[in-house]
């Protein structure tokens, strides 16, 4: 495999949400190797993609896995992707990586949403008040942020975002260390949040949709409000 520093890394996160319902948080093998694909037909800036994962069973031999650590783990949620700020992860994962959710799909060039030189970009969805930032996607300089993890405690960090009206949980406590000045995309740049950009229609800018929450693109409920899931998923054999 390629030497990760001279290329971007794409990191996939893969975990089994105990407390959540499967149906919803549960992402197979298939959903890795089927956003691998779609990035390999959308990004041409060199690039790797890494699995971090409890279970890396399925997960195709060209993507690079590593293990889930399990700090922040009792937490639940997205809390212990949060260790991906040490300044470490340039030697576990790479100098440069993004990181993008599974409950995504790509539509559109993804080279000038992750080409972008600013040390750290985030997502800006503008889909829950109070909450500057969006975990669904992110770009970064490995160790550009710290703090992010440095400040974090298990037992504060969590009240913390409750009482500052924040919403979410890795999102929430970024939000609060980082305030709301960083560099961001939204969806003039294509980055689109399904529920609040892309129903019924999708808009023509559109490079890559989130489905974060309880709409997600293979259930039937979101299908029948935006009818071009099924065309994409039609043209592309995505079940």
């Amino acid at each position: 495999m390629s030497d990760p520093a001279a290329r971007l890394q794409i990191v996939l996160w893969k975990w089994r949400h105990p407390r959540k319902l499967h149906v919803l948080f549960d992402y197979s093998a298939e959903a890795v190797n089927r956003l691998r694909h779609e990035l390999a037909e959308h990004l041409t800036i060199p690039h790797d993609v890494v699995c971090i994962t409890d279970d890396p069973n399925g997960i195709d031999s060209g993507i690079r896995v590593l293990p889930l650590w399990d700090d922040a783990a009792a937490l639940g949620g997205c809390w212990r992707r949060l260790r991906a700020f040490v300044p470490d992860m340039a030697e576990l994962i790479g100098p440069r990586f993004a990181w993008i959710d599974l409950d995504s799909t790509i539509l559109g060039s993804m080279d000038a949403i992750l080409s972008r030189t600013e040390d750290i970009v985030l997502y800006r969805s503008n889909s829950i008040e109070g909450t500057p930032y969006n975990g669904s996607m992110l770009l970064m300089t490995a160790g550009a942020r710290p703090q992010v993890w440095r400040d974090f405690d298990a037992q504060r960090s969590p009240e913390i975002t409750r009482a500052a009206g924040l919403n979410g949980t890795d999102q929430a406590w970024f939000g609060h260390v980082l305030g709301s000045g960083e560099a961001v995309w939204t969806a003039k740049d294509g980055v689109m949040h399904f529920v609040r950009d892309c129903v019924p229609d999708l808009p023509p800018q559109s490079r890559i949709v989130f489905f974060p929450g309880v709409q997600k693109m293979h259930m039937p409920n979101a299908r029948r409000h935006a009818p071009w899931i099924d065309e994409k998923r039609r043209m592309t054999g995505t079940r």
